[in-house]
């Protein structure tokens, strides 16, 4: 993640007065970011150079009137003025990263190489619950066909591998 993304979810991170503010501003920045994207128009019009920053923050205010709390606005309007709003998917991730680090979760991507039942997720998020400590685990499943079978676990920028691949190189 570039440092710049850090600065700014640190900066709006420190700017939340409480914890139901952090929460909000995590799930605003959230929603731009997934509409950012996923929405090549939404990306077109607030990269356009030809458009005010003005412009662009009335659209966004226009989008996402629920996300209207002044302090997440001027956020917003400072990413469009910097020309820094094509960072706002890693800003989002680094911010979400920050809300779980305070509020004791964990976020994790499980990728398996076909679906898992309830038991095998339960079993997964319990190991990596007591591993790092936390008392809550939020998870995204993958599925991915390239995996023999077994499974790998992010953590941040870590990698636990378990694949079936991965367990056949080693015993070579």
């Amino acid at each position: 993640m570039v440092i710049v993304e850090k600065r700014y979810a640190q900066a709006l991170f420190n700017t939340a007065k409480t914890k139901d503010e952090s929460n909000t501003f995590n799930n605003a920045l959230s929603d731009i970011s997934k509409l950012f994207s996923s929405n090549l128009q939404f990306k077109k019009i607030l990269l356009d150079p030809r458009l005010t920053s003005n412009i662009k923050l009335n659209i966004v205010k226009e989008i996402f009137p629920e996300h209207s709390n002044k302090t997440f606005v001027s956020f917003i309007g400072l990413l469009l003025d910097k020309n820094r709003i094509n960072i706002i998917e890693g800003v989002s991730e680094e911010y979400n990263r920050l809300t779980a680090l305070v509020n004791n979760e964990l976020n994790i991507k499980i990728i398996s190489a076909g679906t898992l039942n309830e038991t095998e997720i339960n079993g997964i998020t319990n190991k990596y619950k007591k591993i790092y400590n936390a008392g809550k685990i939020n998870y995204e499943l993958k599925v991915d066909e390239n995996l023999l079978g077994g499974v790998k676990v992010i953590v941040g920028n870590k990698i636990y591998d378990g694949s079936l691949r991965t367990q056949l190189k080693n015993m070579l």
